[in-house]
């Protein structure tokens, strides 16, 4: 069944979920209500409807009575003036910052209060004055003039501590297409335990050798709250299937809620089945039994829903049990704590010749333990484990670190592809005469060789004696 994907609107509309990126760097997912306010903490709040038909990737900044102004960044630039989307005359200047020559930080004692003359209790006070942007860019000037050591700096040092600085107080934000992507970043830093510690490579990387595109159908365990589904369901724009794998009564697809996919959409292309279902699909199947229309509209609201719901639920199951037992699924991804060693040869005669099976797991040692267990099973071609991270690095003239803070883990994934092996097939090779023989065979010459001297030895001597 094809289903039209609202979430490929990449304009920002009413009811959308969206994620909000703050100057600071920190995220968070939010729902835009036409006539809502989004409270953004000590960055201010804003109307949704003052951002609603921009693209998604703009950046806002927050002005007098919770009203918003498209800007070109989120960070002051010497250019910084209302995007080419609206132009309303309300350009207001940067901080006035002279950036100084000084070549090195050699003469720089950084002591805290005795460098920096503005209390925080001054800064609170300028906070108080009003909700507008304009009261960051005043905080971060007198900041930078009651700073005695900021001429002391060098250049790359100004330029952080501006950023920091913009970071604490600017009152600016960007709203987000909530793209699987994002929503890993977003998981990644808010809880990496919740995802497996999955990083946005790895994912990237399991989609594409998972070989998820439209119209297939797809075996999945998906222990990521469904971070997975979702950004298979991305993918697949709406065509295809995808049978979950799941230990309990229902999948836990929590983060699917909050994604603007309606539920019939779900329903239509995320078929969940639980082991005892898959192990024994014949004991499984449930009975449909529908009513007359005449009796359903008798039905008070609450039932009517109720049985709806018990039929659709019921039609879905035994759907998904048609699928387990044809089998012959497009491929398999495996996102679980679940041990792969006994879980992947369960699931393999589930899927057609040629389709690629990716198991993840945060452990490299897990999936070697895979590897060699089934290195041998014909039914599984070229294994191999694959890692994919990149790291964040500082650059500057000359230097180049990674970020001290950034995580130096993304997972692994197992990757092979599935075969269907030819019974009573004998691989020959070529070049047989020049074979290694063995070394009992080479004893065994040996011997031949010994025996074979010897009796040329005694006729030898029979002739000299005659």
């Amino acid at each position: 069944m094809s289903v039209v994907c609202s979430k490929q609107n990449r304009i920002i509309s009413a009811s959308d979920y969206a994620i909000v990126t703050l100057p600071s760097g920190a995220s968070k997912i939010v729902e835009l209500r036409e006539n809502g306010t989004i409270h953004l903490g000590k960055f201010g709040s804003f109307l949704v409807k003052g951002v609603l038909g921009y693209s998604y990737g703009q950046s806002f900044e927050i002005s007098e009575e919770k009203s918003v102004i498209p800007i070109k960044s989120m960070l002051f630039e010497s250019d910084d003036q209302p995007s080419d989307n609206i132009d309303d005359g309300s350009k207001e200047a940067t901080p006035e910052v002279e950036i100084g020559s000084s070549e090195t930080n050699k003469n720089l004692n950084d002591l805290g209060a005795e460098i920096q003359s503005l209390t925080p209790q001054q800064i609170e006070k300028m906070k108080k004055e009003g909700n507008s942007n304009s009261i960051g860019k005043a905080i971060i000037d007198k900041m930078i003039q009651s700073h005695s050591a900021f001429d002391k700096k060098t250049v790359f040092s100004q330029e952080k501590y501006l950023k920091r600085k913009q970071q604490k107080f600017t009152r600016r934000f960007t709203i987000n297409y909530m793209s699987s992507s994002q929503l890993l970043k977003y998981y990644y830093e808010k809880d990496s335990g919740r995802i497996l510690n999955l990083s946005e490579e790895t994912l990237g990387l399991m989609m594409s050798y998972g070989n998820v595109i439209p119209g297939g159908n797809y075996l999945v365990i998906d222990e990521t709250g469904g971070l997975i589904v979702y950004a298979m369901l991305e993918r697949m724009q709406g065509e295809g299937t995808i049978t979950v794998l799941h230990e309990n009564d229902q999948p836990n697809h929590i983060i699917l809620k909050n994604c603007g996919y309606s539920e019939e959409q779900i329903d239509s292309m995320v078929l969940p089945v639980n082991w005892l279902q898959f192990t024994e699909p014949d004991t499984e199947y449930r009975e449909v039994i529908e009513i007359p229309e005449e009796r359903i509209e008798t039905l008070a609201p609450k039932k009517k829903e109720q049985y709806h719901r018990r039929i659709r639920r019921n039609k879905q199951v035994n759907r998904s049990l048609d699928m387990i037992k044809e089998g012959g699924f497009d491929g398999f991804i495996c996102v679980s704590t679940l041990n792969p060693c006994t879980l992947v040869p369960r699931v393999l005669d589930k899927l057609a010749g040629s389709r690629s099976l990716v198991v993840y797991n945060q452990y490299k040692e897990v999936l070697v333990e895979t590897y060699h267990a089934l290195s041998k099973d014909l039914r599984v071609l070229a294994p191999n484990i694959y890692e994919s991270y990149v790291r964040k690095y500082q650059t500057i003239p000359g230097r180049i670190h990674p970020l001290m803070t950034s995580r130096n883990l993304g997972g692994y994934i197992y990757w092979g592809t599935r075969v269907i092996p030819r019974e009573g097939v004998i691989a020959v090779g070529r070049g047989l005469k020049n074979k290694r023989p063995k070394p009992e065979e080479k004893k065994d010459d040996d011997e031949k060789e010994i025996k074979k001297q010897k009796v040329e030895a005694q006729d030898s001597q029979v002739k000299l004696e005659a």
